[in-house]
């Protein structure tokens, strides 16, 4: 391990301490929080029942959760207002509930709620403790908190890793979190975009669609909206890196083996894109933007009650992008709508449906980059703005998707909830890159085309139940739960046909499309699966999570049949001081991998374990969250690409390798380090190797990330941020019989943004990106590279009602 490392680890334990995170339910109107209601609330762990009464009531509540931590709350029964009922339930506790001007309640310690109860009296000393909390609501069907509007770069619960709602620092693993506000602030509109931001994640851009992304180095496969699993073939474009960020609240990375939830999958992360949700008031948001090279973007978001008591609530985004790019003759056009509806069937009874559609239609669509090596083996060079793909190339994508879950709140505090999706994507892609050796006259070189389409459908279904219990006179928590999930997938594709090109130099795409011969494939994969999870309080502040997944796996294309696949999973927290959690936690992996050989033959699966382990910690009143963490997979039958392709498809080709570990650690902050500053940063260093050497050299070994926004007077926010890397390289054929090595050198790329407030509902927005014009590439196969976006501007205004 570095020797910088291993100063910054210790730093970064001494740096967490203070308070932990705070929660806060919605605002809710005056007659709301007065009104008296029924409440038959259960003696239980105190932050579930302070949850289950603010959200009973309607009401807003910031708790400590290291005040509530231990605590149990009174049973309450019977008619009472909700601020009634919330002191009844704080009877015995030794804390006390305090009220803001605005309605906010607090939980704080008796004598700390004393010493506020006086600051109170100032209205100047109430608003400037209000300013300090961070706004987050509390939703009912337990996955985790709703970033919108909070103003944070971190949050106060996550769901990715089971099905407990925990803090980032409950949670035995490194989580990392890309909030609502970051994604305004810096202009995050994709999904490639997000995770170009998240600490630890690699993104490799393919070509002007496609991105393969990487984690702790292995590639990121694993996918959940709403936390329902879904899993990506990265070799096709279906939409998914193109993902419109417009209809997501947040996006939960979890770092790690996530075998409880995904079962099948791969070790690197998991990413849960959480949608946004109704409003219980009206609220209205309109985007309309434009940068370089005609980028021109329009985003419209209504949400409010349908009804006078708020118990039907909807939403609907609608946005809409036409975009042409640094690259010659490029251009895509997206377009988004999303609506979703929620009912309150009964107090403890909610109903939510949803759908959501996205396209895209881009033209002159690029498909692997542009030549790397010339005829003599030396390298070759063209502009960034080459475009190699022929005028007819495209890859058009639909996704389509409708959701749905019931969840109900029983008396004894224990949950049910039931949740389907249906996705269908579908892929329409008469492809082509440039390819071969060019000479000096510029001739050398061919389109290299294939038409793939694929039309692929999943639905997906996931039941659990969860609450407390108590055992040997101390409160745990259990979930139970299955899911099923199926995919079919009809693929159509064309044998690849070769058109000479007779001078790269003057190449402008100008070929014929050729006269596909097209075949067609079916592939279907079922997967079943049976969980639990128990988190165990133990003395000390000793907390213990033991589960396990027992799952099936089924791919007749593929010719794998796997069943009762047990996948067991450990996690230990350990609060050694008031602020402080050290954490450990053990998974075992299995994915099953469609990879195949040059002969076509399906790989075994990857079989592996995960382990790792860290300190958690949070400062500055809970408002900020730190994290260092060192980690080890442990794989075989690890998928490793040859340069040389499929004798049968054509595709790529891979061999599996033995005895990979990868090894590394994390560190990352985010959240307020002072009213107006927020703060996301984050070192990841890890190394992956095989009884040969250093293995996956696509993604670096060392990632460092920063990106931050200040307010220095009520009206202007200024932020900006960098993202470094150390090079990648992979060893490549440079000409017929010969190899090189293509490297990518270490390299910065700083971003800058500034927004002024020209009324309470009016803002002005300039983002700047790439600030040097660094020019850099990823590494396509070796033999091609796709450059990176050089300096680029965004002018936005940005309406909020």
């Amino acid at each position: 391990m570095p020797p910088l490392l291993m100063r910054q680890i210790p730093l970064a334990v001494m740096l967490l301490s203070c308070a932990a995170p705070t929660v806060l339910a919605q605002t809710p109107p005056a007659h709301v929080a007065s009104a008296t209601m029924r409440y038959d609330v259960p003696a239980q762990p105190l932050n579930a029942s302070l949850i289950a009464i603010a959200s009973r009531g309607g009401v807003r509540i910031s708790i400590d959760a290291d005040l509530a931590r231990g605590a149990s709350g009174a049973a309450v029964q019977g008619d009472f207002t909700a601020e009634q009922a919330l002191r009844r339930a704080l009877q015995g506790t030794r804390l006390a509930l305090l009220k803001t001007d605005s309605g906010v309640y607090t939980v704080q310690s008796a004598v700390q709620g004393a010493v506020q109860s006086a600051a109170q009296a100032a209205p100047q000393a109430a608003a400037q403790l209000e300013a300090t909390m961070p706004e987050v609501v509390i939703t009912t069907n337990y996955l985790g908190q709703v970033t919108e509007d909070t103003g944070s770069y971190t949050t106060g619960a996550v769901s990715t890793a089971n099905r407990l709602v925990l803090s980032p620092r409950e949670t035995p693993h490194a989580v990392s979190v890309v909030t609502r506000q970051q994604m305004d602030d810096f202009g995050l509109v994709q999904l490639s975009e997000v995770l170009n931001h998240t600490p630890g994640v690699y993104v490799q851009h393919i070509d002007s669609e496609r991105t393969i992304y990487y984690a702790r180095g292995f590639s990121l496969d694993n996918f959940s909206y709403d936390g329902l699993p879904w899993t990506r073939d990265a070799s096709l474009n279906l939409g998914e890196s193109l993902a419109n960020m417009d209809l997501y609240d947040r996006v939960e990375v979890l770092k790690g083996a996530n075998a409880l939830m995904s079962g099948a999958g791969t070790p690197g992360a998991t990413v849960n894109l959480i949608r946004k949700k109704p409003t219980r008031e009206l609220r209205a948001l309109a985007d309309l933007s434009a940068g370089s090279w005609s980028n021109y973007r329009a985003m419209a978001d209504v949400g409010g009650p349908l009804n006078a008591s708020g118990s039907v609530r909807a939403r609907a985004v609608a946005s809409y992008q036409d975009k042409h790019s640094f690259v010659d003759r490029y251009q895509r056009r997206s377009e988004l709508a999303y609506g979703t509806l929620e009912a309150d069937l009964s107090p403890r009874t909610l109903l939510t449906v949803g759908a959501d559609y996205q396209h895209t239609v881009p033209r002159n669509s690029d498909w692997g980059g542009a030549p790397l090596f010339d005829a003599d083996g030396k390298r070759f060079t063209m502009p960034r703005s080459f475009n190699g793909a022929p005028t007819w190339s495209t890859q058009q994508t639909e996704a389509k998707s409708v959701f749905a879950s019931l969840e109900h709140t029983f008396d004894n505090g224990w949950l049910a909830n039931l949740r389907l999706i249906h996705q269908a994507n579908a892929l329409y892609a008469p492809v082509a890159y440039l390819d071969g050796f060019p000479k000096a006259d510029g001739s050398g070189t061919a389109v290299t085309a294939r038409q793939y389409n694929s039309d692929a459908t999943s639905n997906g279904l996931d039941v659990y139940a969860k609450g407390p219990f108590s055992l040997l006179g101390r409160t745990h928590e259990l979930v139970v739960g299955a899911n099923a999930y199926r995919k079919q997938s009809d693929d159509v594709f064309s044998p690849y046909t070769f058109i000479k090109v007779d001078n790269i130099y003057t190449y402008r795409g100008v070929v014929p499309e050729p006269q596909w011969e097209l075949d067609t494939a079916r592939e279907v994969i079922r997967q079943k699966a049976v969980y639990a999870t128990g988190r165990f309080s133990l003395p000390q502040g000793v907390h213990v999570i033991l589960g396990g997944r027992l799952s099936s796996y089924v791919n007749p294309t593929a010719d794998i049949d796997e069943s009762s696949i047990f996948t067991p999973y450990a996690g230990l927290t350990w609060d050694f001081a008031p602020n402080l959690t050290a954490f450990a936690s053990y998974s075992d992996i299995f994915s099953p991998q469609n990879s195949r050989d040059v002969d076509n033959r399906t790989l075994d699966p990857v079989l592996g374990k995960n382990i790792e382990a860290g300190v958690k910690g949070v400062f500055l009143n809970g408002r900020l969250n730190a994290s260092a963490a060192a980690f080890e997979v442990r794989q075989d039958n690890f998928a490793e690409s040859v340069d040389a392709v499929n004798k049968v498809t054509g595709m790529d080709a891979y061999r599996a390798i033995d005895g990979v570990r990868s090894r590394g650690v994390e560190l990352e902050v985010s959240g307020q380090l002072m009213p107006g500053w927020q703060l996301q940063a984050g070192y990841t260093h890890k190394v992956a190797r095989d009884a040969g050497g250093k293995v996956n050299t696509l993604a670096p070994e060392d990632q460092l990330s920063l990106y931050s926004t200040w307010q220095p007077i009520p009206r202007l926010t200024v932020g900006g941020g960098a993202r470094w890397q150390s090079h990648t390289w992979q060893n490549t054929r440079a000409v017929r019989g010969g190899m090189t090595t293509v490297h990518q050198g270490s390299y910065a790329v700083f971003d800058a943004m500034v927004r002024y407030q020209l009324s309470g509902r009016l803002a002005l927005s300039f983002n700047l990106n790439n600030l040097t014009d660094r020019a850099y590439y990823g590494i396509s196969t070796g033999r091609r590279v796709s450059y990176g976006d050089p300096r680029n501007a965004m002018l936005s205004l940005n309406y909020r009602y």
